[in-house]
């Protein structure tokens, strides 16, 4: 019995060790399953519970003028966020939070309701550091207190269009800020949080065991063409504009023609892009930019330019202006001039410095629809310029086919055809400099968060006019200035090249507006020496509508003030002319 008994209790043995090896080998395969074959799935698992990855707001890149002055940057504030996972009692957490966030309580409890998947939720933005002490000192659980960002401008309203804004998200939304966001937006951070290993509703924040997992970068900065007082100077001459003429806006541009470099860049009204909420909407872009409007006797400069390349008018040839003429069923006549409209035997250059509009009817009739728009846009109208700016437009050039006898004589004197402000000034530029189209930009450089400098391509400039064409049309603005119609812009001791400009403002559908008038004056200084190209535009002026009266005095101060600025002496021609004038006037 013993014997069998035995037998029996090794039996048992045998199967509680074939059971015990079975029960080895199953643990044995579950651990190589979870540290060897789904090693990372586990793992990632476990960091998931563990951890919590919250962002690190990354600066956005500066803006400065071309000195170096900054226009935009960002002040250091505070956010306060939650990990609606961690929060214990939402409406708790929301009545303590709600009286130093200045939030509606059920807006608070919302944002801190859990939700499938959401562990990291923005309460609010942008908080003094008084009140991020106090949201800390409160030490509740899933409450997170981290750095952000606050874009400032501190010049408000200066170069405010240019500049734009940005939104909530620190999204550009306009000017410079919409257009180079990509690089001026920098690269969000990550840090991560440690927490225990309590149930999820009971977990909470291991105390400093925080890492950054993902270092931020910060945006690239921007250096502009602009110049901080010249564009100060743009913009308190052409406010003075409007408001002497009672205007419902303006726009004044200065660039160097040399270059293509915008310097200035002013539009009125404006706005401050700290609270440009408060401005309306139209304010809020850079009419120089996205606005085409019909530029009047200013595009002459184009046209004679595009006649005298062509031949069609010889210097010694005349031509009889009686104050009208008759287009079809349409009556076209000159402004008065010295109480009448007939400018009598005009010549070329004369059409020019009188500002004569049935003088360049002819110009333009025999230059002929196709000679007149391969002109146009060769200087660059119809196209746009490629500025680094959003929302450019392309003015409105119509083909050759497209334009009748009518349109193509009131092309002659800058109406039918529709150009942005920054093109004719660029087109201006071209005539200055000896014949050679530049591109216009306003961004100089960026410089990206690790110190690397970068200097954006331009267009290589083309030569579009010969120097004796650009020789003999800087003389004849000179002479608009002095003995013309731009006499109001001239400089003592300062010699300058200019072209006044008064345009009906049409109605689509409907003709010109009677009454309403755009006046403007373009042209360069010092004449003969360009340093800065210069345009002013009135829109819809009361008192006066000739631009040789609204926009003149504006032109002149520009130029006067921003050529002391950047140091330019005083022409000895015009210092001697002026002496020699004072003494035959003694």
């Amino acid at each position: 019995m013993k014997h069998i008994a035995c037998i029996q209790i090794g039996r048992r043995g045998r199967v509680w060790c074939v059971v015990a090896l079975a029960v080895l080998i199953l643990l044995a395969a579950r651990l190589w399953s979870i540290q060897i074959t789904n090693h990372e799935e586990y793992r990632a698992e476990a960091t998931k519970i563990r951890t919590r990855t919250w962002p690190i707001s990354a600066p956005r890149g500066n803006i400065y003028d071309r000195n170096g002055n900054p226009l935009a940057l960002n002040l250091k504030v505070h956010s306060v966020a939650a990990d609606p996972e961690l929060v214990d009692s939402p409406p708790d957490l929301a009545a303590q939070l709600q009286p130093l966030l200045r939030m509606p309580k059920r807006e608070l409890e919302s944002k801190l309701a859990p939700k499938e998947g959401v562990r990291y939720v923005r309460l609010r933005g942008s908080v003094d550091a008084p009140v991020a002490l106090a949201v800390r000192n409160l030490d509740c659980q899933g409450v997170i207190v981290s750095t952000d960002w606050k874009r400032a401008y501190p010049r408000q309203r200066l170069a405010a269009p240019l500049l734009g804004f940005i939104g909530t998200e620190m999204k550009g939304l306009g000017g410079i800020e919409a257009a180079l966001n990509d690089q001026l937006a920098g690269q969000d951070g990550e840090m991560l949080v440690l927490l225990d290993g309590r149930l999820p509703r009971s977990r909470s924040q291991i105390p400093d065991r925080t890492i950054i997992s993902k270092q931020m970068l910060p945006g690239s900065s921007v250096h502009l063409t602009i110049d901080l007082d010249i564009q100060a100077i743009a913009e308190e001459e052409l406010a003075a504009a409007v408001q002497r003429a009672q205007a419902t806006g303006g726009t004044a541009l200065v660039m160097n023609p040399a270059n293509g470099d915008v310097l200035a860049l002013a539009a009125y009204p404006g706005f401050d892009p700290n609270e440009f909420r408060t401005y309306p909407e139209e304010t809020w872009v850079s009419r120089a930019v996205v606005s085409p409007y019909e530029p009047g006797s200013t595009f002459k400069v184009i046209m004679a330019c595009a006649a005298i390349e062509e031949s069609v008018m010889s210097a010694g040839e005349t031509y009889v202006c009686g104050g009208t003429c008759k287009i079809g069923p349409h009556t076209i006549g000159c402004a008065p001039h010295g109480g009448t409209r007939a400018h009598g035997t005009v010549t070329l250059d004369d059409i020019i410095v009188q500002s004569c509009n049935t003088g360049m009817v002819r110009l333009a009739l025999t230059l002929g629809p196709d000679r007149v728009h391969k002109w146009a846009n060769r200087f660059g109208f119809g196209t746009k310029t490629g500025i680094e700016l959003m929302g450019e437009s392309r003015g409105i050039l119509s083909r050759p086919a497209d334009l009748s006898r009518t349109q193509l004589a009131t092309i002659g004197f800058g109406q039918g055809i529709s150009v942005t402000p920054l093109q004719l000034l660029s087109a201006y530029c071209a005539v200055a400099n000896g014949g050679w189209r530049v591109s216009p930009r306003v961004v100089s450089t960026i410089t990206h968060a690790t110190g690397r400098v970068e200097h954006p391509a331009r267009p290589a400039p083309v030569r579009i006019l010969s120097s004796e064409t650009c020789d003999r049309m800087r003389d004849l603005l000179v002479r608009a200035v002095e003995e013309g119609t731009a006499k109001a812009a001239q400089i003592p001791g300062r010699r300058l090249a200019g072209k006044t400009g008064t345009a009906q403002k049409p109605t689509p559908g409907k003709g010109f507006r009677a009454g309403k008038y755009v006046a403007s004056l373009a042209g360069w200084a010092p004449a003969d020496r360009p340093r800065l190209a210069v345009l002013v535009v009135i829109d819809e002026p009361q008192k006066g509508h000739y631009g040789g009266v609204v926009a003149a005095p504006a032109f002149r101060a520009i130029c006067e003030r921003s050529l002391a600025h950047l140091g330019v002496p005083p022409d000895g021609l015009s210092v001697r002319r002026e002496i020699a004038l004072a003494r035959r006037r003694g």
